[in-house]
């Protein structure tokens, strides 16, 4: 499956090649970014990929996307395990909470009780929002099961892996469909992906990249 996910994102134009500025401040030599994904085949696809990857972790009652690029990824994915037998809740947040009608800062099932979520996202950088989500499941009496992504930039925390930080604040395991370290190797020599642009991937892992698998299974 890693390797179909690196084919697809390339083939869609979801994984970029260049020089990206991300959130925190990280000059990248590539992107990925599922917003384009704007057909339903596609998002199905990738869909069916994430819905495989959660039922190996055993499954959740509710999958919870954060907005933006989570919302359309938590739905397409729930509706990808129902047409496998197995039918399951999504919720998503609002960035701000309205201010009329429900005045809600979710939309879909708002879990509680105990009951097991899945955050699901596009990649896994810092782990930033993945905290606040966490946070914000607990204390509607969620059990926040994993988090699970398509691909894991093996990315450099504050002093470790972002994602091995991210765990050891949480308690809450990351799994990915594939490490960015995987698609490349992958990748090299194909396309795009020449000698060149390899190096300029490697140089930005030398500084940083997060030397584990954690996330890479």
């Amino acid at each position: 499956m890693k390797q179909k996910l690196a084919d697809f994102l390339v083939h869609t134009g979801a994984l970029k090649f260049g020089e990206f500025t991300l959130k925190s401040g990280r000059k990248s030599p590539y992107f990925v970014n599922t917003g384009v994904l704007a057909k339903a085949s596609e998002m199905r696809e990738l869909c069916g990929m994430l819905a495989a990857k959660i039922e190996e972790v055993r499954g959740c009652e509710v999958i919870f996307g954060p907005a933006y690029k989570g919302i359309p990824l938590a739905v397409g994915t729930a509706m990808e395990m129902e047409a496998k037998g197995k039918d399951v809740y999504w919720v998503f947040n609002r960035k701000e909470a309205k201010g009329h009608g429900d005045k809600g800062a979710f939309v879909g099932h708002i879990p509680g009780n105990g009951e097991s979520v899945v955050i699901i996202d596009d990649v896994f950088t810092t782990g930033g929002t993945k905290v606040e989500a966490v946070g914000m499941l607990r204390a509607m009496g969620a059990e926040v099961k994993a988090v699970v992504v398509a691909v894991d930039r093996e990315e450099k925390g504050k002093e470790g892996s972002a994602v091995g930080e991210f765990t050891k604040e949480t308690g809450v395991p990351v799994h990915s469909i594939a490490t960015v370290s995987e698609m490349m190797a992958y990748l090299k020599g194909k396309g795009d992906v020449g000698g060149e642009l390899y190096g300029k991937f490697l140089e930005y892992r030398r500084e940083y990249g997060a030397n584990t698998g954690e996330a890479g299974d």
